[in-house]
């Protein structure tokens, strides 16, 4: 990926509003473009969605960088919400004041900032440019809400997937989950609840469930597709004192939050942030322990979540009342 290029394309999207822009469609690059997951110059995004992905790929790539940088590179292109002034002159200037330095010097920084934001868009183009071509589709959001509060456990999945190619009109999704003692197969009920049809729920291995999902229409590459999964344990179903992502293809943002039933709080919570899945068979409460709110509830997010490692919540074991 070329670094001078891409550095280029930021430093176009800089001027006026920034990110901001009226016109955003035309103001970003083929790089850019592709960090987002759009189509090319020539396809018309829906700009609010755009504009979304926009912010929250500058936004990621941004967080990679040291803080004083970081800043200076999210005043450049709008991102800051304290400065959003109508021109880059504008937001120079607020930079400035915050450093106590002269104009010159903010824009220095900036302009430092913007060649470090474009060596870390380079590194992610290049990740993502390295996985397997079949991959076929990524998954921009996932909110999961899992409830303890219920007979037996639920987890309502909000994805919203962004397809790589042309003519993607079905995914699979999995889980693992351990067989009900003495049986030969998983006791789970699972289905598309809004936004998709059910194809079919499959059982390939005896822990292992799969629902091939239906979209609404073919898509486009770099067209997205926002749909909700509900999965529920049956009677006879053991689970896992945990909710975990382990990525198999790219997730930018996953939201987690864990309702318990009040009645049946758990001793510890804790959060999982990049652990191989088999460090979960043997619960300890670490160092990232989370208290449940006054509902009950314990809330995590991730972004950018590395593949095959695990992130999300871990509770054990339930105290007794």
């Amino acid at each position: 990926m070329s670094v001078t290029e891409i550095k280029s394309e930021l430093r176009a999207l800089r001027a006026g509003r920034g990110v901001s822009a009226a016109n955003l469609s035309g103001r970003i690059g083929d790089h850019l473009r592709a960090l987002c997951g759009t189509g090319g110059a020539g396809r018309a995004d829906d700009p609010a969605q755009l504009r979304e992905r926009v912010v929250a790929e500058l936004n990621g790539q941004a967080r990679q960088l040291p803080d004083d940088m970081a800043l200076a590179a999210r005043v450049a292109l709008g991102l800051h919400p304290q400065a959003q002034e109508t021109h880059f002159r504008g937001r120079v200037a607020w930079l400035a004041r915050q450093l106590g330095r002269e104009d010159r010097t903010a824009l220095r920084r900036i302009n430092e900032a913007e060649e470090l934001l474009a060596e870390a868009i380079g590194r992610e183009l290049g990740r993502r440019s390295a996985q397997p071509a079949g991959a076929g589709w990524h998954v921009d959001r996932l909110r999961v809400l899992v409830r303890l509060d219920t007979p037996t456990m639920e987890a309502y999945e909000e994805r919203r997937i962004v397809a790589d190619h042309d003519g993607l009109d079905q995914i699979t999704l999995g889980m693992s989950l351990p067989c009900p003692p003495g049986s030969t197969g998983l006791d789970i009920e699972a289905g598309v609840h809004w936004g998709g049809r059910t194809i079919r729920h499959e059982r390939p291995l005896p822990q292992r469930s799969q629902l091939v999902v239906g979209l609404p229409r073919p898509l486009a590459a770099g067209e997205s597709c926002d749909f909700c999964v509900v999965t529920r344990l049956g009677p006879s179903q053991v689970a896992y004192p945990h909710y975990v992502l382990t990525a198999t293809r790219r997730c930018r943002r996953f939201e987690l939050r864990v309702r318990f039933d009040p009645d049946r709080m758990p001793s510890w919570v804790r959060r999982v942030t990049g652990e191989p899945v088999r460090l979960l068979d043997s619960p300890q409460p670490g160092r990232e322990l989370i208290q449940p709110d006054a509902v009950s509830e314990v809330y995590a997010e991730f972004d950018e979540p590395e593949l095959y490692l695990a992130y999300g919540v871990q509770w054990f074991p339930t105290a007794r009342r």
